[in-house]
């Protein structure tokens, strides 16, 4: 079985290859949503990118694609910018697109404005501009259209042209079976009419070093000199290619679409350089057109998708397309031999071989490779291997290692940090083997680092361990815990120019000397801080100290005089470098190529071809929305935009098309805040609640580390609210001044009527004086009637008790009479009394006091009773006066029997009922 395992190992890396590429990036179809197939591919002024699409026109201005079908929805089928100008070619039309000033572009048909008429079904495949014309060609007509004039002329006509060339100054095209043809003063002569022109199908034809080269179907190269062609070097692929298209790149290099093999770079003498197909990354194995813009970047229209390869990239990729190396966790170069170590073993390729080949017996994860007194090591998952080329021996008694550490001053030692602890080697008459294993201590032990006899071990989870081993280094004599580094998922510890260097999150610490303490630096720490960090995995390699975060690696370096750090960012970032965290892992492999191993093979940096980052920024758009419905806004004159919308939506980007390249974006609105926004991937801004006024929005961006050429701007006002027009102020300010006329009136009115009224109030005071003052008198004068009552009611009173006493005495004395003698002079005595009894003369008295006091009293009644006698209104008298039956007999000389007679006599005359008090009823008349 294990030779069996070796034996398919074997077959799968000598029956797959790879190659080092340079960087590509797909996009699909359901990304720039049109159709599969693409035919033409061309750069405006501005870079942006056009595509002559199945369903239209489609436009890449580096942050998004947009579609503009073509108006008869045919194909279509040719695109070529030039000025304002985006000219296209489709089934049965030609004309050019030009962008409005939101940002539209808006197509012109020459054809319906020309109303030439075109041969049935022609559609246009090609189009070359001019200063002052446009060439338009279908598959049996060239036409020439005047810019200027805007008239149409056909200027070559055949049965079914094949291609057509502009070569220098001169134009060519080629029809089979019948020859090449060159265009001169708008007519076609026959240039070449030999078997060649007749037999072979030419899909290129090109100028260099001032001489003209023919490039065939089946990839073959020749010059052409007047008619006459001569081999220069054939495709040395060893399989038979159909190309469909070509272009001569910058580099002077042929690049050639193929109908099944994607494409294929090879020089002028047919050596191919490289391959590019489906397996290596390309999106379809049909490539329509190849496409070289102003940056370097190669475009690729494609059966199915667009890809663009970054042909003068630092970078070139090693994509390990059929998974036979894994994920790359060391590298090492040894001479002519690279060495890649990975989770599924060693592998190994000489200097100018394509494949990489298994080295038998490392079956498994390998975590390190190293090399100590020229002796090159593998650290794996089994053990300690000792490699020669293609051979790996294995260490006897060792075991799983991370990673060997060369003992300062013992040269024939080396310390292994393995999963349980530390083990010794030695190099023992030439061969190293296993020593022995240090004894009391068994934690795993990634990251090493020995001085003398002290070694310091990293634990992710645990911490940082320094250890004390005895001379021999046989066993542990003491260890403590570093407390001030803490402990860190990814965290790493390294020896660099004679100082300690421990990372993790947040801190880089440094040990300067053995007797010295680990120090924070700060500026180092930036590089590990916050969201920036991936992991604090230290790389050794080419004399600098190598370190990795999210979005760069760096190269840090010590100056020998002063030991002031310098530090260089390479902007690669972690989504494009796509290692395995915390085993990072980069190796020199050439005079200024370094390797950086990824999860699907590697990547290569040149350093001494540095990316040309020199790009430019447009707005692309502006809209207002009313609710969430965009309308475009003009961006070259200031729009004002209702205050109602003020909800904007500004769309910008950076037509840069560099591969594992990081396009962010930053904008200000001048007019609210003057401060730069936080760098973004996102190429849109929404503004919300704009208040009124005038406002100007920049936006730069940035690739990689460097800052767009341009900062471009659009300018815009918010209009006033209904509410602060001119018209609504003038209203405003009308009504301003009405309230102000109307509160002075008001006022005016107010403080007269008020006058007015403290007058009527003073006046009424004064009247109210009056009456108050008469009103005393009346009641000074009430009061003396009143007292003048109270008087002559006590005279009345005292009089009635003066009679009622006179009567009593009187009616005593006569009671005495009664009981004397009878004789004439008491006889006559009794009749004095009983005359004086029944005075008139006491009652008239009496009732003029009576009328005095109730002058009214004897009219009510007797308009109320005219039928009382005198008695009755006398008895009347007495009972309003309240006084009891007792009191009244004396006042009228009877017994109180009788009075109650009387009394009962004048309640009948009166018509009271039982009920009725009579005392009561008299007292209320």
């Amino acid at each position: 079985m294990k030779t069996l395992l070796y034996l398919f190992l074997f077959i799968n890396v000598i029956f797959t290859s790879a190659q080092e590429l340079p960087p590509i990036h797909n996009y699909e179809p359901s990304l720039y949503l049109a159709g599969n197939q693409n035919w033409m591919v061309s750069e405006s002024e501005d870079h942006f990118i056009y595509v002559a699409n199945n369903k239209g026109l489609l436009e890449y201005n580096g942050s998004q694609w947009t579609l503009y079908t073509t108006p008869n929805e045919s194909i279509m089928r040719s695109v070529k910018a030039q000025g304002d100008r985006i000219y296209t070619g489709c089934y049965m039309d030609f004309g050019y697109w030009i962008r409005d000033d939101s940002g539209i572009l808006n197509y012109t048909s020459i054809i319906e404005k020309t109303n030439f008429q075109l041969q049935e079904d022609e559609q246009f495949w090609n189009i070359i501009v001019k200063k002052d014309y446009v060439l338009f060609q279908s598959r049996s007509h060239i036409y020439f259209f005047d810019i200027e004039s805007g008239d149409i002329a056909p200027i070559a006509e055949q049965t079914e042209i094949n291609k057509f060339f502009h070569v220098g100054d001169t134009y060519y095209y080629h029809v089979l079976g019948e020859g090449l043809f060159q265009v001169v003063n708008k007519k076609a002569e026959l240039k070449g009419a030999s078997d060649f022109f007749l037999e072979q199908t030419i899909i290129l034809m090109f100028e260099h070093d001032s001489k003209v080269y023919l490039l065939t179907q089946d990839a073959a190269i020749y010059q052409y000199n007047d008619g006459e062609v001569d081999l220069v070097g054939t495709c040395d692929l060893d399989q038979k290619i159909t190309v469909y298209s070509a272009s001569l790149l910058s580099d002077n290099n042929l690049l050639l679409g193929t109908i099944a093999n994607g494409v294929i770079s090879m020089d002028l003498n047919g050596k191919v350089n490289y391959t590019f197909n489906q397996g290596d990354g390309l999106a379809n194995n049909t490539c329509l057109y190849v496409f070289e813009d102003s940056a370097k970047n190669v475009w690729l229209a494609l059966d199915n998708g667009i890809s663009s390869i970054s042909i003068d990239s630092p970078y070139q990729v090693y994509n390990d397309k059929d998974g036979n190396l894994g994920t790359v966790y060391a590298s090492y170069q040894s001479d002519d031999i690279l060495y890649l170590g990975t989770n599924q073993g060693l592998f190994y390729k000489k200097s100018g071989q394509d494949k990489f080949s298994f080295i038998e017996g490392t079956e498994g994860q390998v975590w390190s490779i190293s090399e100590h007194q020229g002796v090159v090591f593998c650290n794996h998952h089994l053990g300690v291997f000792v490699l020669s080329e293609s051979k790996a021996r294995r260490l006897k008694n060792t075991i799983g290692t991370w990673q060997l550490y060369s003992v300062p001053n013992a040269p024939d030692l080396v310390v292994a940090g393995t999963y349980k602890g530390l083990q010794i080697l030695n190099n023992s008459s030439g061969e190293w083997e296993f020593r022995n294993k240090i004894e009391g201590f068994d934690i795993s032990s990634k990251d090493i680092i020995v001085r003398d006899n002290v070694v310091y071990v990293n634990h992710e989870y645990k911490g940082v361990f320094k250890i004390l081993l005895n001379k021999e280094f046989t066993k542990l004599v003491a260890y403590e815990k570093i407390a001030v580094l803490g402990k860190g998922i990814g965290s790493d510890i390294m020896d660099f120019k004679g100082k300690i260097f421990y990372s993790k999150r947040d801190a880089i610490y440094i040990k300067s000397s053995d007797n010295g303490e680990f120090v924070k630096d700060n500026e180092l720490s930036k590089i590990v801080a916050g969201d920036q960090y991936t992991s604090g995995t230290f790389i050794k390699n080419d004399g600098y100290l190598w370190l990795f975060n999210k979005s760069k690696m760096y190269k840090i370096s010590i100056e020998d005089i002063n030991g002031k750090y310098n530090v260089e960012s390479i902007p690669l970032g972690h989504e494009l470098r796509r290692e395995k965290i915390g085993y990072e892992n980069l190796t020199k492999v050439g005079p200024n190529n370094f390797l950086i191993g990824t999860s699907y093979g590697y990547t290569t940096l040149n350093q001494n071809r540095k990316n040309n980052l020199s790009h430019k920024v447009y707005i692309n758009n502006l809209y207002r929305l009313d609710k969430s419905i965009p309308t475009s806004l003009s961006l070259k004159n200031p729009s004002e935009v209702p205050h109602k919308n003020n909800h904007l939506q500004i769309s910008y980007s950076s037509p840069f098309f560099k591969t594992l390249s990081v396009v962010e974006y930053q904008y200000r609105l001048l007019g609210e805040n003057q401060e730069w926004s936080t760098w973004s991937k996102v190429n849109s801004t929404e503004l919300k609640n704009l208040s009124y006024g005038a406002y100007t929005f920049e936006v730069r961006s940035r690739v990689n580390t460097l800052i767009s050429d341009n900062v471009d701007a659009v300018s815009f006002t918010i209009a006033r609210p209904y509410y602060a027009t001119n018209t609504a102020i003038a209203f405003y300010i009308f009504v301003v001044v009405l309230i102000i006329l109307l509160l002075n009136g008001f006022y005016i009115w107010y403080f007269k009527k008020q006058k007015q009224i403290a007058l009527q109030k003073q006046q009424k005071e004064l009247e109210l004086k009056s009456l108050t003052n008469e009103k005393n008198l009346v009641e000074l004068r009430n009061e003396k009637l009143k007292s003048d009552i109270e008087h002559r009611n006590r005279e009345l009173a005292i009089s009635t008790m003066a009679m009622i006493k006179k009567n009593e005495t009187l009616n005593e004395l006569k009671v005495e009479l009664d009981n004397l003698p009878k004789t004439v002079a008491s006889k006559s005595l009794k009749k004095m009394l009983d005359k004086n009894l029944n005075s008139r003369q006491d009652w008239l008295t009496f009732e003029e006091a009576f009328n005095n006091a109730d002058k009214d009293f004897f009219k009510k009644i007797k308009e109320l009773h005219p039928s009382l006698s005198s008695g009755d209104l006398r008895l009347c008298v007495y009972l309003r006066l309240n006084l009891s039956s007792k009191e009244i007999a004396p006042l009228l000389n009877i017994s109180p029997r009788s009075v109650e007679i009387k009394r009962y006599r004048l309640r009948k005359k009166l018509a009271l009922s039982r009920d009725d008090s009579l005392t009561s009823y008299i007292v209320e008349i």
